[in-house]
């Protein structure tokens, strides 16, 4: 029987359901299968001598004639691929008796997720999973037109996030991106006509696998594999039976960002990405049939400006739906003729759109709107431009089948907590919550001098600015803009709360400056369409906050009694606190915390990026700075001190305790940390057949 286990020889671990090695230094590398079966049977015999009759025997089902000079090729090629300078032989050639491994196999546990259950609950589940397996192979996969009663099935249930799902043109195959709670991250596909059985997984790697797309054939897999620590970004072309891998295109290191497609006919690839000759990101169109094709950018003929983001091919592949962005919080769908670039707006005022796709009749498209963290979907209706409401919880990342109208999409309730974690080593570790109820609460700000903590909640049914008692006590709402209200920031007299938020028409963000006192929000002065997060200088007359232009994305200075601006960075500033009337401390594009003053030309580098992964979520004080750090399977939170230039971990959490994008907040009175917590890491992939939603 073929060796499905992974294993290691020396340093170097080989999977055999991948059919590829990971040698402790360079990439993955990818062999044949035969080449994969001959080493897993040299290893399960070790340390004996293997005939060449015996693996001829059992690789090729005793063809001596094809097998005899197989046998030859594929231990040349094993040698090659597993050839070491410190190690120049693994496999070695006894004359006239066969091959033996030189290097003793050391056997590595598989990972499949799974729940623990008692012996009772496996009976039972496995009956039912039968039971349901009975029923569903009674029925075709086609589901006859309109018998559909919209009921919603579940196909995957694993703890952690199962995201992206991608089904197979015929819709018997699901492949989805599963973000285990111990940080695991891989592809995974799924027999949706067998639900008893586990799902397979695909890839093996500690990188970071994007969302996937089918060939509409149903013979390939397309996604992007990045891995930050490594410094590479690839776009992947797997075949989904022998799960060997092909190189397609590289993808940039910068940005989050996963969306891609494949035109009807196989021939183009679209993707989000970054040309090193224009830094301006976008989506960009490979022609899959030319191996020295470079990605060109989608045509476009007006709003180009905007920011692309998500896109989806027709199904007679003549147009691709794509959505803009003309700020953080304004993104909406255009429609885009491939061979002219005309281009149309379809949807105005949207809010956060979180996938979008083609009914295969190509009448309607399906998407997903997230608005203060409530997810819900809708259908445009291509002749009316009309939108109506899908009134399904959590629905977010729809995909049709090719080949017949099933609709997967991912299930998700985004659910946050304000958390605090005790500083004091006598006082236990686990962070306590803060702020917590059936609505979100995010972006803590505590005053010293109120001794009140500031944050956004979506109580109101949009993300405002609340206050609250440091117990978390005494709530109450401070704006009613009815926006995305974001990352307040305390003035230090306690007097002031700035804020960001979308302006009146949606199509700009503004920093904005509430009165505790009179509740009364003005805007503040800027030339600028698009702000980050708000920061004040420590007499509280001026506001540092990053700027994003056509020109640049640096960090600002805008005074508050008259107009002026100044500028502070040349190199990326994204986030920064001045900490006296000329240091500035701040993030930047890339990783990393440094330090500037106004006579230094160059930034000094206070954090390297291998220490300092975060952006926002850090705490200046004048001993030091406090700040989580990722690992594989927690988190921690450490303290750099500024006087010794040393890092001290302090606490180890776990993975879902600190969300790395909020923000960060110290309660000295307390000798505690507030910070925003995830209270719900969980996403499901469900499944309706043949949906009729009006």
């Amino acid at each position: 029987m073929f060796q499905q286990a992974p294993f290691c020889i020396g340093k170097i671990r080989i999977e055999p359901l991948e059919y590829a090695i990971y040698p402790d230094k360079g990439p993955k590398q990818s062999l044949q299968p035969k080449f994969i079966e001959v080493l897993c049977y040299l290893a399960n015999q070790y340390p004996n001598v293997v005939s060449r009759q015996e693996l001829i025997e059992h690789i090729w089902h005793g063809n001596i004639y094809v097998g005899e000079k197989a046998l030859t090729n594929a231990i040349w090629h094993l040698r090659q691929a597993l050839t070491q300078a410190e190690q120049p032989e693994i496999i070695e050639t006894i004359r006239k008796s066969g091959y033996r491994l030189l290097v003793a196999p050391q056997m590595l546990k598989a990972v499949t997720p799974r729940f623990p259950r008692s012996a009772i609950q496996i009976m039972v589940i496995t009956g039912m999973l039968l039971l349901s397996a009975i029923l569903f192979s009674m029925t075709d996969l086609r589901s006859p037109s309109g018998t559909s009663s919209n009921e919603i099935q579940s196909i995957t249930a694993e703890p952690g996030l199962e995201l992206f799902p991608a089904p197979s043109p015929d819709g018997r195959y699901l492949v989805y991106k599963w973000r285990s709670p111990d940080g695991q991250v891989d592809l995974y596909r799924r027999d949706v006509t067998q639900p008893q059985l586990s799902a397979v997984r695909l890839t093996f790697d500690h990188a970071n696998e994007g969302r996937a797309v089918w060939s509409r054939d149903g013979k390939w897999l397309y996604f992007r594999r990045k891995d930050i620590d490594e410094n590479y970004c690839d776009i992947v072309k797997m075949d989904v039976q022998s799960l060997q891998e092909h190189f397609v295109a590289k993808c940039p290191m910068t940005g989050a960002l996963h969306y891609m497609d494949i035109s009807p006919d196989n021939t183009t690839l679209a993707y989000w990405g970054i040309l090193e000759q224009d830094p301006r990101p976008g989506i960009f169109l490979l022609d899959l049939n030319d191996p020295a094709a470079l990605p060109r950018p989608l045509p476009c003929d007006k709003d180009c400006d905007q920011s692309e983001r998500d896109m989806a091919f027709s199904p007679d592949g003549q147009y691709i739906a794509i959505t803009r962005r003309s700020s953080r919080f304004s993104e909406d769908i255009h429609l885009i003729h491939l061979a002219s670039g005309r281009s149309q707006q379809l949807t105005f005022g949207k809010r956060d759109i979180v996938g979008l796709t083609w009914r295969p009749d190509g009448q309607s498209l399906i998407y997903a709107v997230q608005q203060a963290d409530v997810r819900s979907g809708f259908e445009l209706n291509l002749d009316t431009l009309e939108s109506k409401p899908l009134n399904i919880k959590g629905f977010s990342y729809p995909s049709f089948a090719r080949q017949l109208p099933w609709l997967f999409f991912q299930h998700r309730d985004e659910q946050y907590q304000i958390a605090a974690q005790s500083l004091d080593n006598e006082v236990s570790s686990s962070p306590f919550p803060i702020l917590q109820s059936g609505y979100n609460h995010k972006y803590p700000d505590y005053s010293a001098v109120t001794d009140q903590i500031a944050y956004a909640s979506n109580e109101s049914g949009y993300y405002e600015i609340w206050l609250a008692d440091a117990n978390g006590s005494n709530r109450r709402q401070l704006t009613d803009l009815k926006r995305s209200v974001r990352f307040p920031k305390w003035s230090h007299d306690g007097q002031f709360v700035a804020f960001l938020a979308p302006d009146e028409t949606g199509n700009a963000d503004r920093i904005y400056i509430v009165n505790v006192l009179t509740r009364r929000t003005v805007p503040v002065l800027s030339p600028f369409s698009g702000h980050n997060r708000p920061t004040w200088v420590p007499d509280d007359s001026a506001i540092i906050s990053a700027v994003y232009s056509e020109d640049n994305r640096d960090l600002y200075r805008f005074e508050l009694d008259h107009q002026q601006v100044t500028r502070l960075t040349w190199d990326g500033g994204r986030y920064g606190i001045l900490i006296d009337n000329d240091t500035l401390i701040y993030t930047r594009t890339t990783k990393g915390l440094f330090q500037k003053r106004p006579e230094q030309k160059k930034a000094r580098k206070l954090l390297g990026s291998d220490t300092f992964r975060v952006r926002y979520t850090w705490v200046y004080t004048q001993d030091g700075i406090y700040f989580p750090q990722l690992k594989n399977d927690h988190q921690q939170i450490g303290f750099y001190s500024l006087s010794s230039q040393q890092f001290t971990p302090l606490l180890k959490l776990p993975l879902s305790s600190v969300v790395i994008d909020s923000s960060m907040s110290l309660d000295n009175r307390r000798q505690r940390l507030l910070f925003t917590k995830t209270l719900f890491y969980q996403s499901d992939i469900k499944l309706i057949k043949d949906p009729v939603f009006h």
